[in-house]
């Protein structure tokens, strides 16, 4: 039998009934607020698990197309030089760093040739060759910046940490609950993005080097002979000659009253580099003439006897003539030993003074590769590989982005 309060009910009872009513409904209202609270709780760690995998993707797929990238720049290096070159190139970076787990440890090689590409005083001959530096990853970062500057990307490299072993805030935070397979993967992706950045920074470093021995070449000596000669048994006479011999990457231009011409494309051999110098002749008491050559090869010159210059007219009974001979060609220890002698005419007769033979240090296949940089194929090379670069830059945002969104709503 139902039982309804009215107001002819006893009070108390009337007052027991509405707290039970009162108690039933604030019950289901807890039980409401509850599953309302539980619901939102799941659906954040539902949102929370798919910002999580989203990241995890998005690395592994930054990974791929990373090391897809690497691959492509050694092809594009092949393409402007060749494969061989190449390949060599590739693999003595990588030996570099075959131990390297994390970007900041990654290093190239290079020289540094500061204090031995100004113009020699008389008397001064190469005698050694410039120190091997490393360019650590913070170097590359600079160079490779440079590049980038200089194609106009409006990008900064310091957004991908290569120098540093710590991320982003938010990417940090998630890394550090992330699972080893994704640390791992990021470092992967990291890695090879960086090793793109050295490369670049190889390619800047070179072409910065270059210009730096545009005007006055890498000089090898600057030497002085005196001797005297009895010419037609009777005739003593003083003579003299000096030569200023350095490798240009790019000759010195008319305005210096020569007619020079580049140096081919070497890929860092030493036959076929071009020798040039400036050579100074006396005669006895009369002032010293001055001659320009800058086209003598080194492959041509290793033929017996050398290259000689057509006899120069000093007087109008006397007249010169240089000689230079590439007599040995060491790529190993990169030398080359020269003779270069000068070879005066008077009365019919005709007698020769000379350095003797010469070995001279220098990095040749280097400076060959810098000389090669002031080709517009190689300055391609260098804006695809600052491309490519950039190309990927915008993806690594999005997942620094990512990270922050997961850090606030998540962390």
């Amino acid at each position: 039998m139902e039982h309804h309060l009215t107001s002819q009910t006893p009070r108390y009872e009337r007052a027991n009934r509405s707290a039970g009513s009162i108690t039933r409904r604030l019950g289901a209202a807890s039980l409401a607020a509850i599953m309302i609270f539980t619901n939102s709780y799941a659906l954040a760690a539902e949102s929370c698990e798919a910002q999580s995998d989203d990241l995890v993707g998005r690395i592994g797929d930054l990974k791929d197309e990373v090391g897809s990238m690497l691959s492509a720049i050694q092809s594009d290096y092949a393409s402007a030089t060749s494969k061989d070159y190449s390949q060599k190139l590739f693999d003595a970076f990588n030996n570099l760093n075959k131990s390297v787990k994390e970007a900041p440890e990654l290093i190239n090689q290079t020289y540094a040739l500061d204090g031995f590409t100004a113009v020699m005083s008389e008397g001064q001959i190469q005698t050694k060759l410039p120190p091997v530096v490393t360019n650590t990853m913070g170097n590359a970062v600079e160079l490779a910046q440079a590049a980038m500057d200089e194609e106009n990307t409006k990008l900064d490299l310091a957004e991908l940490r290569c120098s540093q072993s710590t991320e982003d805030a938010a990417l940090s935070a998630f890394l550090d609950k992330a699972d080893k397979d994704t640390v791992s993967t990021y470092q992967s992706t990291k890695l090879y993005a960086c090793k793109a950045v050295h490369i670049l920074a190889s390619l800047q470093d070179m072409r910065e080097k270059l210009n730096d021995i545009r005007e006055n070449g890498y000089p090898l000596f600057y030497l002085h002979k005196k001797d005297k000669k009895t010419f037609a048994g009777q005739y003593k006479r003083t003579v003299q000659y000096k030569v200023d011999l350095r490798m240009f990457p790019i000759y010195p231009d008319s305005k210096m009253g020569v007619d020079g011409k580049d140096q081919p494309i070497l890929l860092g051999q030493i036959d076929g580099i071009d020798l040039s110098y400036n050579s100074y002749f006396k005669w006895s008491d009369d002032n010293w003439t001055k001659l320009n050559l800058y086209q003598y090869f080194i492959g041509d010159s290793r033929k017996e006897g050398g290259i000689c210059v057509p006899a120069l007219k000093m007087t109008s009974s006397v007249s010169v003539q240089l000689c230079l001979q590439v007599k040995e060609v060491d790529t190993k220890n990169s030398t080359v030993t020269i003779k270069t002698s000068a070879k005066f005419k008077y009365k019919g007769d005709s007698h020769s003074i000379s350095f003797g033979d010469k070995k001279i240090p220098a990095p040749f296949g280097y400076l060959a590769d810098l000389s090669d940089m002031k080709e517009k194929k190689m300055q391609d090379l260098q804006s695809k590989v600052a491309d490519k670069i950039a190309s990927h830059m915008g993806k690594y945002a999005d997942i620094v982005e990512k990270a922050q969104g997961w850090q606030k709503s998540c962390s």
